[in-house]
């Protein structure tokens, strides 16, 4: 049989109670706090390609770019995504290695690399407008690539060569809207020109007016694609 617990013990547990129900608490809050979820980032340039997880309260970049502005995908575990584009800025660097001194006593010219830097908060990335990611198209046909396209294009003998070539190339690669609106260029007539854009562009694709009337001059055709392709 146990003894009676003495004054002194139960002093000592009443003690303890009050401290062990605290901690336990905060156990329960640290425990109930739901994990931030990862976000996917990716980035086509063809100095790098970004392709990360991020579930920081701030996202941070800096690295090079291909021209005056960086792209960048934050995909969402919800299967959405939301692009918010960077500037770069154009920066000289003096010439390294063994042909430096030489160049510079020549009058050469300094190496230059466009670059960016970017930041986002977390909160205000997702204030923003998503798009499914079923939807979108990713990474962008390479410089290589649309090199290829172009030259295939302007070897076709028959417009309805070209129209065959841009309309099988798109369905492999990721063209640009900037790549579209190229290529399309090298279709003659503006009828087979509308109808190819019909069947390239991608839900994701967001004409703008002027490359809509850099396109189209004759008025009938032009009035078709601003009504099918501008958000006026």
């Amino acid at each position: 049989m146990m003894a009676p617990l003495s004054r002194w013990t139960n002093a000592w547990i009443a003690f303890l109670l009050p401290a062990m129900a605290l901690a336990q608490s905060d156990t329960l809050r640290m425990d109930s706090v739901a994990p931030v979820p990862a976000l996917r980032v990716r980035s086509f340039a063809e100095a790098s390609l970004v392709d990360s997880l991020w579930s920081d309260s701030l996202w941070v970049w800096n690295g090079p770019c291909d021209g005056t502005v960086r792209a960048f995908r934050f995909e969402f575990p919800d299967s959405t995504y939301c692009r918010v584009d960077f500037p770069c800025v154009l920066e000289a660097t003096q010439p390294t290695g063994l042909n430096a001194p030489m160049t510079a006593a020549v009058g050469g010219t300094q190496r230059q690399a466009w670059t960016g830097q970017a930041s986002i908060a977390r909160i205000d990335l997702e204030a923003m407008g998503r798009k499914l990611v079923a939807t979108s198209c990713f990474p962008p046909a390479s410089s290589a690539e649309f090199a290829q396209l172009l030259a295939a294009m302007e070897d076709a003998v028959f417009e309805s060569e070209k129209c065959a070539v841009l309309g099988e190339v798109s369905a492999r690669l990721c063209l640009t809207r900037n790549q579209m609106r190229q290529a399309l260029s090298l279709i003659p007539s503006e009828d087979r020109r509308l109808e190819t854009m019909e069947h390239i562009s991608r839900s994701d694709t967001e004409w703008t007016e002027p490359e809509l009337r850099e396109l189209f001059q004759l008025n009938f055709i032009l009035e078709r694609a601003l009504k099918r392709f501008a958000k006026r």
